[in-house]
């Protein structure tokens, strides 16, 4: 497994389905010029995702064999659904930019923790059970799918207190602004004068 060296660093964003995570990871890389590096998933993509941009969608069988020639730095399963975090797409991420975003659910964040340590910061993305409900419906989930994430959405919530920051995301430029002064305090690169 890539050990990392002293100034790389890994930022997570984390927190229930819906509440804005992916959007707001992609604006802070924008903002702070980082690379993101993405997951392997079983699961079929939705209308507005695309292969090799949002995951690695592959297949149950490429999956396990992944896992059996031991290329992930953590797995999880979800409602039936894998998910991976390759080690060498972590590691390219790292010796090219020096730190890299991921966006993850709470175990995988939990389990890149663990494997990283104070090498990993983890933002906890939120919004209310209603906020999160209505953009669900607005980006045309399916009601039962909408049940499903919903489903989660509190033992997610619990887990915003092991988080080293946590963010309600109401106003995404807001949220841009706090997060990415966060983000620059821990890189201390000077690249971004938020004051």
């Amino acid at each position: 497994m890539y050990k990392l060296k002293d100034k790389e660093i890994i930022f997570v964003f984390t927190g229930p389905t819906g509440a804005g995570r992916k959007t707001i990871a992609e604006m802070a890389g924008t903002t702070i010029q980082m690379k993101q590096v993405i997951s392997c998933t079983t699961r079929q993509p939705r209308a507005n995702e695309a292969d090799g941009r949002d995951y690695h969608f592959i297949t149950k069988e490429q999956f396990e064999a992944s896992r059996r020639n031991d290329e992930f730095i953590e797995t999880v399963e979800i409602d039936g659904v894998h998910y991976g975090l390759r080690s060498a797409d972590v590691e390219a991420g790292l010796q090219q930019f020096g730190c890299i975003y991921l966006v993850l659910n709470r175990y995988g964040a939990e389990i890149l923790k663990e494997v990283y340590g104070d090498k990993v910061k983890r933002f906890f993305i939120y919004a209310s059970r209603e906020t999160i409900l209505n953009r669900l419906k607005d980006r045309g989930d399916s009601q039962e799918r909408i049940d499903g994430y919903l489903s989660h959405y509190e033992e997610e919530m619990a887990y915003r207190n092991e988080c080293e920051h946590a963010y309600e995301n109401i106003d995404s430029s807001h949220t841009i602004y706090d997060l990415a002064k966060a983000m620059e305090h821990y890189l201390q690169r000077g690249l971004v004068d938020l004051d």
